[in-house]
């Protein structure tokens, strides 16, 4: 069924959409405006502020003409044509809303995509391995260096692919191996549960790059889980533990190298609609609780019931990172650890970039730029 007008208010328009009927206000539809007045037709930026409308904007006229809505408005005259899509792209009547790109996945449905070095500059394998970050939160990129001393292609020249890094205090680029005095638990040999980086930053990094140079002979073995199908699980599970998780922020803290770092987030953080937007957790990196007395108990509850359901079997990737080979993850959404006492020699290198880098690249045609 094409776009149809079923019924015209000044203050509200009616209209069939091809996932069904769909109310549009007047207002709405005026300050989202597609005229070349009302628009930058290079960047889409709005050209007016909603404070130079009229008190009381309304619709005179709506028409589909060869396939697009036509609308008029009062008292200004502004004439507006919208496309079916754009409509469909942004209606807010009648449908349930929830992140259109992210998939939440369990171990036995990932097949994680791989991108040659060498087709690194392959629009088509470059747009694969940008889609399958945003949605199944990960990618590999294999061809690269290995060895205690690499030459070869880097891990910041793999970061490059999307963006700049975002250095920190442990600098550009991380070492994760064994040392004498690690400022870190990361940078021993030790097993690592399943987690969260650097969740006491604000903003908190948002993908992160691990290198893998040399590979360890016993141990090291790489434990992914996807946060937002263990956010969901949670929510089907357990609606009260979900909202407790969500609805509290939790302090995190690092100190270390002169640097006190502290930041405060939920361990499962939604947007006004419900939507699952990141996962914060990293039971090392903790503070002590601080909600109140009356709902610790509770909390805790929830926070242990996450914890378990993190380590099912069915939420756990495993796999080893092979030398040369550099996993690519949205940190805020994919948790990774490392299972077993990993041998001393093993060598991987890491480093982060801001989420919008890859979150940005995609490009949608029904979206104007909003800086």
């Amino acid at each position: 069924m094409g776009l149809h007008v079923t019924a015209l208010r000044p203050d509200v328009l009616t209209l069939d959409l091809a996932d069904g009927p769909a109310r549009f206000h007047a207002i709405w539809l005026r300050d989202n405006a597609r005229d070349d007045a009302s628009r930058d037709v290079v960047n889409d930026q709005r050209l007016f502020d909603i404070s130079e409308l009229a008190d009381e904007v309304v619709i005179t006229s709506a028409e589909v003409v060869d396939g697009r809505l036509c609308v008029e408005f009062g008292p200004d005259g502004v004439v507006s044509t919208f496309e079916a899509e754009w409509l469909e792209a942004h209606r807010y009547d009648g449908l349930e809303r929830g992140s259109p790109e992210a998939v939440p996945w369990l171990a036995a449905d990932l097949d994680p995509c791989r991108l040659a070095w060498s087709r690194r500059d392959d629009p088509s394998a470059r747009s694969a391995a940008t889609a399958a970050l945003v949605r199944d939160g990960l990618a590999i990129v294999h061809g690269l260096a290995s060895g205690h001393e690499p030459t070869g292609p880097s891990i910041a020249e793999v970061a490059g692919i999307w963006g700049p890094i975002r250095e920190t205090n442990y600098g550009e680029v991380f070492h994760v191996r064994a040392e004498a005095e690690p400022v870190n638990l990361a940078f021993t040999p030790r097993a690592l549960n399943v987690h969260t980086d650097n969740p006491y930053r604000r903003p908190v990094p948002g993908i992160q790059l691990l290198h893998c140079l040399v590979a360890s002979q016993a141990g090291g073995v790489t434990v992914l889980v996807d946060g937002f199908s263990a956010a969901e699980t949670l929510r089907s599970e357990d609606r009260g533990a979900f909202d407790m998780l969500s609805g509290h922020r939790v302090p995190f803290r690092w100190r270390g190298d002169g640097f006190d770092l502290r930041n405060r987030a939920a361990v499962i953080e939604v947007d006004d609609r419900g939507v699952v937007l990141a996962v914060s957790y990293n039971n090392r990196s903790a503070a002590p609780f601080d909600m109140a007395y009356a709902e610790m108990s509770g909390f805790y509850e929830a926070y242990r019931s996450f914890a378990n359901l993190l380590h099912r079997p069915e939420m756990e990737y495993r796999f080893t990172l092979s030398p040369g080979e550099c996993l690519v993850f949205d940190n805020q959404r994919v948790l990774h650890g490392r299972a077993g006492e990993s041998d001393p020699d093993r060598y991987l290198q890491g480093c982060y970039l801001d989420r919008d880098w890859v979150h940005g690249s995609i490009g949608n045609p029904t979206e104007g730029s909003t800086p």
